[in-house]
């Protein structure tokens, strides 16, 4: 009988220890459901503001840039295409008039040389006609042309 008290001993000190764990289950678990978790956001609260600061300056730094293109687009001059079209025409033909002319510039000392040599062919051709229909003026030239030596 003794082992029997010794085995009854033991289950009664092992049902003490289970029911103590019970009650210590039980008042962590009240503790627990009446336990207020308090969330910490702090060190996410740090990121985002760090980030939405990063992102505020870079859409500055965005509506800067894009006020910049805006300010040069209105101060910048456009011309239609056919503005620029016959603007590039009428340079042509300016340039092919002054090409023209300048060449025609440089022809007129030789129109001077033939109209010179055409004119005194024409003068010779007629002083020849005027000196053989009258030979008595022909021998007066020729007199004046070849002065005698004077006496």
């Amino acid at each position: 009988m003794a082992k029997l008290d010794e085995i009854a001993e033991l289950l009664t000190e092992e049902i003490k220890g289970f029911e103590n764990s019970v009650n210590r289950m039980e008042e962590l678990k009240t503790f627990l459901m009446t336990y207020k978790v308090q969330t910490d956001t702090s060190d996410i609260d740090f990121i985002l503001k760090r980030y939405n600061d990063h992102q505020k300056k870079a859409i500055e730094d965005q509506h800067k840039l894009m006020a910049n293109v805006v300010y040069y687009i209105k101060k910048s001059i456009t011309f239609p295409k056919w503005a620029i079209k016959l603007f590039w025409g009428l340079l042509v033909c300016i340039i092919l008039v002054l090409g023209f002319s300048v060449y025609k510039v440089s022809q007129i000392s030789n129109l001077e040389q033939t109209a010179y040599g055409q004119g005194e062919e024409k003068a010779v051709a007629h002083f020849r006609a005027f000196f053989e229909a009258s030979p008595k003026a022909s021998e007066l030239y020729q007199e004046w042309r070849e002065p005698k030596s004077k006496k």
